[in-house]
């Protein structure tokens, strides 16, 4: 018997971002078209059913936040960092966790060849379209110059031809960040063609200054990194942040807060009436100064293994309270800054060692066992070890463990913060993040609670081209039984089920969260009113 569906959703319990309800869901032609409490026969026909047997049914989640096919070497002997995922490895990882659309970063240097915006884009889809993507996708672009005639020409074309909506801007990394006066050259820019701005917010001076003090001082292992970055640094740079924004009343949404106090900045901006959004990542909820000093061997170089910036907070007391900036709002969206770099590769962390000259002295160029042995015997420098860590399959069942089954978070909380602000902030909404007739189908489908056994994570049991995860040894009380792309199952059961090349590439529009509702009257003793 014909069915009017494709696939039929039954026995499942529905979570959008406002509600809770059992219902069952019909999908045809990869789009949501009925939701109802049941189907008749006639209905069902020969569709293909999955019965959810009670677990909880979600929106596809859409983490804005993802690394891929990224060249980082910048070291002063031409190694440092090298992506370890591709769009193939990273995206198979994504769908393993519940995870349907990523919007990772195609990224602008200093070089003179990447003067072109456009040119850098082109580059960086080129490199999804060689491999594939098992999700959908899309691109934020990564701003490191502020020429007038690029910005003004190819912001717009950006926006217009790819529906890329949304640049990343730093205020830290030699190679990357930008003064305050660029800053605001790029934010003016993107404000005029209703571009999100993204903020890495650590003072870099501050930074470097605290990296000669602890050199001089012989403390190199990779726990220093931590100290290189206290949480005092990530506070400055918000709060400096928040006024350029402010000067100009331009929208900013931070990226990866680790930090209490910076949230508090966040928070006390957003009471103002200030469009000012932010993002937390699970390595502030899981990991603390302490897993920088995880592993004791003779350099303790194998702690480089959870390098990332801004690092873990020194305490649970920092996660507790970063919990509560996702309940309260303070946070807007949840994302995995998946940045993977593999351990056992000179272009991966071991780039700490060979990029430091103390550490390479009378040293010749090694590899393989040589260059573990190397390792070993070497204390490396913080300084060069690759910033990031991965993440974008576990993002989901981290939040789940964590905040979800433990009452930190309610359901509907967890789909807004995962799938639905994400897909609001970056244009992409209804179109993804939502559970409604016309919406993209794409879902995720729990575990039954009551019947799924908890377990202890390894590596071994994840999909990207990392040789570790940081999470090691973590408890899962669920992960993702289906995962749903635009109606094709592309994960079941704890086995891949689609292609490298079913995704698709995601021409996005402007943030659904515009410019602030406030129409309140602007002081212009803080903003400058007359540039508009």
């Amino acid at each position: 018997m014909a069915s009017k569906f494709d696939l039929i959703v039954i026995n499942g319990v529905i979570v959008t971002a406002t509600d809770v309800i059992p219902c069952c869901i019909g999908i045809k032609d990869g789009k949501i078209h009925t939701l109802a409490p049941a189907f008749t026969s006639e209905e069902v026909g020969d569709a293909r059913i999955i019965d959810a047997e009670g677990a909880y049914v979600m929106p596809g989640g859409v983490d804005a936040h993802v690394h891929l096919c990224q060249d980082l070497k910048t070291g002063p002997h031409g190694l440092g960092g090298e992506c370890a995922d591709n769009f193939e490895t990273g995206s198979r990882s994504a769908a393993a966790g519940g995870t349907t659309t990523m919007i990772t970063f195609a990224t602008q240097t200093r070089d003179e060849s990447d003067r072109s915006l456009i040119k850098v884009v082109e580059a960086y889809n080129a490199r999804a379209e060689a491999t594939g993507s098992y999700i959908d996708y899309g691109f934020h672009i990564i701003i490191v110059r502020n020429d007038e005639d690029v910005l003004k020409v190819e912001l717009p074309a950006l926006v217009k031809d790819w529906g890329i909506t949304s640049c990343k801007l730093f205020m830290t990394y030699e190679s990357q960040r930008l003064t305050d006066s660029q800053l605001l050259d790029v934010m003016l820019a993107s404000q005029k063609n209703d571009i999100t701005t993204m903020i890495h917010a650590e003072n870099g001076d501050m930074i470097q200054w605290l990296t000669e003090k602890l050199e001089d001082k012989g403390m190199v292992a990779p726990y220093y990194h931590a100290l290189s970055r206290p949480p005092i640094v990530e506070m400055e740079a918000t709060n400096r942040a928040i006024a350029l924004a402010g000067l100009i009343q331009n929208p900013v949404l931070f990226v990866h807060i680790g930090s209490a106090i910076a949230a508090t900045n966040v928070r006390n901006a957003q009471t103002q009436g200030m469009p000012i959004y932010a993002e937390t990542c699970p390595q502030y909820l899981n990991l603390t100064y302490d897993d920088l000093q995880r592993f004791h061997s003779p350099t303790c170089f194998e702690n480089s293994k959870h390098v990332c910036s801004p690092p873990p907070p020194p305490g649970t007391s920092d996660q507790d309270e970063l919990y509560l900036g996702l309940l309260n709002g303070t946070f807007t969206i949840f994302s995995s800054d998946h940045c993977p770099f593999r351990y056992d590769s000179p272009h991966g962390k071991l780039t700490g060692v060979l990029e430091d000259p103390s550490s390479m002295k009378d040293e010749a160029p090694c590899e393989g066992e040589a260059l573990q042995d190397l390792v070993k015997r070497k204390p490396g420098s913080f300084r060069f070890i690759p910033n990031g860590i991965p993440g974008v399959e576990t993002r989901l069942p981290l939040l789940f463990s964590g905040g979800l089954a433990t009452g930190r978070i309610t359901a509907q909380k967890f789909v807004e913060l995962t799938s639905t602000n994400p897909a609001k902030l970056y244009g992409l909404y209804p179109k993804k993040g939502a559970l409604m007739p016309g919406s993209d189908a794409d879902l995720v489908i729990w575990h039954p609670q009551k019947t799924f056994k908890s377990f202890r994570l390894i590596n071994s049991m994840l999909h990207h081209n990392v040789d570790y995860t940081p999470y090691e040894g973590k408890e899962f009380v669920n992960w993702p039984r289906y995962t749903i792309l635009r109606g094709k199952v592309i994960w079941a059961e704890g086995e891949l089920t689609g292609k490298a090349y079913d995704g698709e590439y995601l021409k996005r529009g402007p943030s659904y969260f515009g410019k602030g509702a406030s129409k309140r009257p602007i002081d212009s003793r803080k903003t400058a009113t007359w540039l508009h």
